[in-house]
């Protein structure tokens, strides 16, 4: 049984969202919703960033948002409010909450994709460690139930489509190991990342450190708010089309 909550981002009308009112579910309407987590006003370059989705609209561009692990789709309707102009690729894996995911972002710029994205594509297997239906991992294995895209492909083909790279959200469980190894090219052309690394989760095993090695050859700031990392590009402009 479904349950409810009405939502007003940024002013706007009431949107209804669907949840399943289970522990994952409330906290992440309270961490999207309520607690803010993916505001950038609460960052420095926060005017730069806004800026620069307006000169990208008013170029006739259209930003790319990119969510892995998009869940029931509470991060895609806070960026689609955020930045109306955007299309929003989200990525969720899981069936259930997909199917909420797709629900609860109809009638935005969201295409949804019913797949894990990672560094390579290849076929997983969807992992249950008993957290919720927001702790669900993906595990490599050959004949799994889940197809992974790598984020290069679909980077490479949302430039060929002349989109504008604006903002990437990774909360993928401990999938960051792989995302963030070789080839990374794709990262540098997001001026905002926005990611929650997992070595707290998941100790000894090193998921991190992809991310770090990845961005510390890059010229970004590394800030830290609550569970996520936000890095941005110092150079904050808009190329040629």
């Amino acid at each position: 049984m479904l349950e409810v909550t009405m939502l007003t981002i940024g002013g706007k009308a009431q949107r209804p969202f669907f949840h399943r009112n289970t522990p994952a579910d409330r906290g992440v309407i309270q961490q999207v919703f309520v607690n803010q987590d993916y505001a950038l006003e609460r960052l420095a370059r926060a005017t730069d960033i806004q800026n620069l989705y307006n000169a990208c609209v008013a170029s006739g561009r259209t930003p790319l948002i990119l969510d892995a692990g998009a869940n029931i789709g509470a991060s895609a309707v806070y960026f689609a409010a955020r930045f109306p102009r955007a299309r929003i690729i989200a990525f969720e894996p899981e069936p259930g909450n997909f199917a909420l995911l797709r629900r609860n972002t109809e009638g935005l710029e969201v295409a949804l994709r019913c797949q894990a994205l990672g560094g390579v594509s290849q076929r997983v297997s969807i992992v249950d460690p008993g957290r919720g239906e927001w702790g669900y991992m993906t595990t490599s294995q050959e004949g799994g139930n889940c197809e992974m895209v790598a984020a290069s492909a679909v980077v490479q083909q949302a430039l060929g489509e002349g989109l504008f790279p604006l903002i990437a959200k990774v909360d993928i469980e401990g999938g960051e190991k792989g995302l963030f190894e070789p080839p990374t090219e794709w990262v540098s052309t997001f001026p905002v990342l926005i990611v929650e690394l997992h070595d707290w989760m998941l100790p000894g095993e090193g998921v991190a450190l992809p991310f770090l090695r990845c961005v510390s050859a890059l010229n970004r700031d590394f800030v830290l708010h609550g569970e996520n990392v936000f890095s941005v590009a110092h150079a904050l402009g808009l190329p040629a089309a």
